[in-house]
């Protein structure tokens, strides 16, 4: 089980610090050449991106845990039936995505608060993310199956391979073409085109596959079941940003909005890096309880916590010491980066936090317990967040929409413990806490 949690855990979290990445550096090349305006504008159709890259993420992880859960079971014609279906149901949805967002995505920015300039630099980025969603749908929907295929090293070289793209790209589109955002655009989606394609062809030549299956009925619908944790879980973020966005215009403006946008590119990273760990785990996780082997199931629990505090206090440290070199680093003006240390505190506050509250969430979505699942995924955008974006401003003003972030977070790690009690009633044989 050592060797399985280290095959596992680390290149999952490399793969996702490196999918992080592609909106980091997005980012560096916009506030460098386009200043404040630019990642304001971006981090507003930041949540339509985020929901392509989360129906990906959600069908491929329902399908890739069903997969897992089959094999250890030891139903491998199953296993290859889940694997069929997740690739059809993909490639429906990538089809949907690129048809809504070519006709939508217009009134999509406006809901979203973009006006003037910000709508303008908006739209020209969403152009061509709208033409790339079938590559970005396929890309992030097949790296969870590789994972479970036992490639999570060759889905971390691909992640790799389309992150080399999109820095070139994003380089060439701004300082040799000067395409604007919408050269952002295109560097991300041949950036994910590339991790597609490589991915699309791993999956096809591996021995799981020997024959192809139409789109199982019932299997489809497993799927979309456990998918909605994931993607919700990924998607999370993006709704997150879309009410801070518009508190941050209510209480700051652009320059609130610019503030949000540097805390949201370093608690993407944070993210980022907690999820790898719960997605690393969870394959072992689903396999387990397949082979109803709980007692190794719990050693991994107990692995992947440790291994989040050890994080979390590097990650709280760098925060706290970048609290104004990061901003600085994405090109802000002077007073947006002073605007933005009690941001990258409040930030320091909930790492801890977030740890606890991906793996959890990883956890019961691994077991198939879709309901708790569910709720500790969907309380964040659509309970705590709203709640304390609402009442904490009203008392702190701006601060208190820095602070929304560490109280959800808290908020969340209660939320888990009291499920997790309630699950351990029902299943005596998995107690982890």
């Amino acid at each position: 089980m050592e060797g399985q949690f280290s095959k596992y855990v680390i290149p999952s979290m490399l793969t996702m610090i490196l999918a992080g990445f592609y909106g980091i550096v997005d980012g560096f090349f916009i506030g460098q050449v386009m200043g404040d305006d630019g990642l304001a504008a971006i981090n507003i159709a930041w949540p339509l991106l985020s929901l392509i890259s989360s129906v990906g993420i959600g069908i491929g992880t329902g399908g890739a845990i069903i997969m897992s859960i089959k094999k250890g079971s030891g139903l491998l014609e199953e296993a290859k039936k889940a694997e069929g279906t997740t690739i059809v149901i993909l490639f429906i949805a990538s089809v949907l995505a690129t048809a809504i967002y070519l006709l939508f995505s217009p009134n999509l920015l406006r809901i979203l608060g973009a006006d003037g300039i910000l709508y303008e630099y908006g739209i020209s980025y969403m152009k061509v993310i709208a033409w790339g969603a079938f590559f970005q749908i396929m890309g992030s929907g097949l790296t969870p199956i590789l994972k479970n295929l036992g490639k999570p090293i060759f889905a971390m070289i691909i992640m790799i391979i389309g992150m080399f793209v999109n820095i070139f790209l994003d380089w060439a589109a701004l300082y040799v073409f000067d395409w604007g955002l919408g050269g952002i655009a295109f560097a991300t989606c041949a950036g994910q085109a590339s991790v597609a394609v490589f991915a699309g062809i791993a999956v096809v030549k591996d021995k799981l596959v020997h024959r192809w299956y139409l789109m199982d009925r019932f299997l489809s619908k497993e799927i979309l079941k456990i998918g909605a944790s994931p993607f919700g879980l990924t998607m999370a973020p993006g709704v997150v940003i879309i009410f801070t966005n518009l508190q941050s215009l209510h209480y700051g403006g652009t320059a609130g909005v610019a503030v949000y946008t540097v805390m949201s590119y370093a608690a993407y990273m944070v993210y980022s890096l907690m999820q790898g760990l719960a997605d690393g785990v969870q394959p072992i996780i689903s396999f387990c309880k397949g082979a109803e082997d709980y007692m190794s199931l719990k050693h991994v629990m107990k692995k992947a916590f440790s291994l989040a505090g050890a994080i979390s206090i590097v990650l709280m440290t760098a925060a706290i010491l970048a609290r104004y070199q990061f901003p600085i680093f994405y090109g802000v003006s002077h007073e947006v980066a002073k605007a933005s240390i009690p941001a990258m505190l409040s930030l320091a506050l909930a790492i801890p936090f977030i740890g606890v509250a991906r793996i959890m969430s990883a956890y019961f979505y691994a077991i198939d317990d879709g309901k708790n699942s569910s709720i500790l995924v969907y309380a964040d955008p659509f309970v705590f967040t709203p709640l304390f974006l609402l009442i904490l401003p009203v008392f702190f003003d701006i601060l208190g929409i820095w602070l929304a972030y560490p109280a959800t977070q808290i908020a969340l790690t209660l939320l888990a413990v009291v499920l997790k009690r309630i699950s351990n009633r029902k299943n005596a044989g998995i107690s982890i806490l």
